[in-house]
């Protein structure tokens, strides 16, 4: 097949050099000129640890009209608060006939990208649909040389309208087998975990990422009690699903199924994740485990448990605090009820509109 990658981080510069491995043809596009011209310099991709291998991708370019024209699925793999940007950039590029996947939606994605497609004044839409999260896990050991630590087992994609899951999973699973058909963006908007193990653990270890200390993100960073904010958290997120209608995995079960790993505490089992071993700690506060992950994770859950009257304390609390560190208003710059287009909207409006 003929795919797009939009965004040259870690992951897409990951995915790129997979796809082009199993075959299919990538156009890889990043906004940053710099990045784009380096690894067209580089003239390969290589992986290594858990995909090995190098890899020619067939464009490199940050020409965008370039990039997508002529594709079949575009991947976007940008972090999740350039959702907007991007979706406006793509407004006068794409057609009805091409396929827009969320690598990942996090939460309130497909509706998002969806709203800033139409106030560009794209009449004919494409499909829109998200995973909760990046199948890959892996890291930049420099550009064009990326550190795999793992690929999820399973991991869930719905198509919106729903009614499109289907045929997109039916294109996509040749690819990517663990791909699983979830009942509607409200479940994969429900699913994420991201951001539970990025805000809380990163705004817990100010003093260390104040310094200047180099950790273990996962296995120094996320202590007994760091994990046991991260699943007061974790309970939220799962009572607002439950209010929505849907039926979430909780974290542990996610990581379980995601990674096979073996039922325990929250702690042991991060602690027991090979995947997650070695990962960088953030340098400062303008990282996407803050950045994104409140404003696309966060503030969305607040915003769904404030629609349908669950109380979120513990995610109210770690946007407050987030804010104060960065001394940004995460509740203005974060996916509110306005910019997903919920202003106004009962809970059982929102229900219908993301069950579509």
């Amino acid at each position: 097949m003929r795919f797009t990658v939009i965004g040259a981080g870690s992951g897409g510069q990951c995915m790129a050099a997979h796809l082009t491995q199993l075959g299919h043809s990538v156009s890889l596009y990043d906004i940053d000129r710099e990045k784009i011209s380096r690894l067209q310099e580089r003239g390969s991709i290589t992986l290594e640890n858990r995909l090995t291998g190098s890899a020619v991708i067939h464009r490199i370019t940050p020409n965008l009209g370039e990039a997508v024209q002529g594709a079949e699925i575009i991947m976007v793999v940008t972090t999740t608060d350039a959702h907007g940007a991007v979706a406006r950039a793509l407004a006068g590029l794409v057609t009805a006939d091409q396929t827009i996947v969320l690598n990942p939606g996090h939460c309130g994605g497909a509706l998002e990208f969806t709203a800033a497609l139409k106030q560009a004044g794209l009449q004919s839409l494409p499909e829109i649909a998200e995973c909760p999260t990046l199948i890959y896990g892996c890291r930049q050991l420099e550009p064009g040389h990326i550190y795999v630590t793992g690929i999820k087992k399973s991991l869930l994609l719905a198509g919106y309208p729903s009614g499109t899951t289907e045929g997109i999973l039916q294109r996509l699973r040749p690819v990517y087998p663990q791909l699983k058909a979830a009942s509607s963006i409200l479940e994969t908007s429900m699913s994420i975990s991201g951001c539970l193990m990025h805000v809380i653990p990163t705004v817990m270890n100010t003093n260390k990422i104040d310094s200047g200390e180099a950790f273990d993100y996962y296995m120094e960073g996320i202590t007994p009690h760091i994990a046991l904010l991260m699943e007061h958290a974790d309970r939220e997120r799962v009572l607002v699903a439950e209010k929505l209608g849907v039926r979430v995995k909780t974290l542990r079960e996610w990581l379980q199924g995601a990674y096979g790993l073996q039922p325990d505490s929250l702690y042991n089992m991060l602690q027991a994740n090979t995947a997650y071993r070695g990962s960088a700690s953030p340098k400062n506060f303008e990282h996407r485990f803050v950045l994104e992950d409140v404003t696309g994770g966060f503030v969305p859950l607040s915003t769904f448990g404030r629609v349908c009257g669950v109380d979120t304390p513990v995610i109210d609390l770690f946007i407050q605090l987030a804010g104060l560190v960065c001394e940004k208003d995460f509740r203005k710059l974060g996916r509110t009820a306005e910019a997903l287009g919920l202003s106004g909207k009962t809970r059982e409006e929102v229900i219908r509109l993301m069950t579509i």
